[in-house]
């Protein structure tokens, strides 16, 4: 009797363990995105008593996990956190009036994100691009910046979306592992395959000019540009993506333009580059 029953209770187990995960592969196959509509944090649990996991910015996506909440009146949307799995745990929480459910462009990838402004050039996303998570929330901009600020790498050359991508990884590897950074330094970086890729964005405060980190935004073209200018996709991509930022509103309109060197003691971003973006608009 008692072998019976431990044998029903196996098979119950195993049957509801399958079941489970059969329901944990489909959500994933067939995942919708809360896509944020302003900037909202994303929590440990239902709820405004719980901790702040992140700040999802206007636009971006997580994957909905399918489940809601309500809390005090207020429902809340169940979200993958930082890629865990769904038999994990319930790993991330969104007020559901910040956000706007929308079927995933692909497997888990966000249906859209308000990094693609009019008039931008094609900006690569973290999520295209493989981007780790930042080790701690982005602190969001108070203000609109100030500055546009024009860095270099100072690393090998990239001419293809494959190259660009190696060394944008290894940009945010060297950063947050040499560095101790949270992510990233820069706000995008640009290759010479003439794309531009997601740093921290439009609306984050980032690491990469001491003492304006939180009054500018940075580009940083991937290179040395000591000796030599970056070609001409990746200028163009530079001066429209500055352009872009100046047209939706992401910089103000008296802006100033300027290299890493003008402000900080170093040789950012190279003599060449510097010298052609001191011809340009608003420096």
């Amino acid at each position: 009797m008692n072998f019976l029953f431990h044998v029903q209770e196996k098979m119950r187990f195993i049957f509801a363990f399958f079941v489970f995960a059969d329901l944990c592969i489909y959500s994933t196959l067939a995942a919708d995105c809360a896509c944020a509509t302003t900037a909202v944090h994303v929590r440990d649990g239902a709820g405004t008593t719980h901790n702040t996991l992140t700040t999802l910015a206007t636009g971006h996506c997580l994957t909905f996990k399918g489940q809601r909440q309500t809390v005090a009146g207020d429902s809340w949307v169940n979200v993958d956190y930082n890629g865990r799995k769904c038999w994990i745990g319930q790993d991330g929480w969104i007020h559901e009036g910040y956000v706007h459910i929308q079927a995933c462009a692909g497997s888990g990838s966000p249906a859209s994100s308000a990094v693609q402004l009019p008039g931008c050039p094609h900006i690569v996303t973290r999520h295209e691009w493989g981007a780790r998570s930042p080790t701690r929330p982005h602190t969001l901009l108070t203000h609109t910046p100030k500055y546009m600020f024009i860095h270099h790498g100072a690393t090998p050359f990239c001419h293809t979306k494959a190259e660009c991508t190696q060394m944008v990884k290894s940009a945010q590897n060297y950063h947050m592992d040499g560095h101790g950074y949270s992510d990233i330094e820069y706000s995008f970086l640009v290759g010479e395959d003439g794309n531009v890729y997601e740093g921290r964005g439009w609306d984050a405060v980032g690491a990469h000019t001491l003492n304006y980190n939180s009054v500018g935004l940075a580009i940083c073209v991937i290179g040395d540009f000591t000796n030599r200018l970056p070609n001409d996709a990746a200028l163009n991509a530079v001066k429209q993506l500055v352009q872009c930022a100046h047209d939706n509103h992401k910089i103000t309109a008296t802006y100033m333009l300027r290299g890493h060197r003008d402000v900080g003691a170093t040789a950012c971003p190279g003599n060449k580059l510097y010298e052609l973006i001191k011809t340009w608009p608003h420096y």
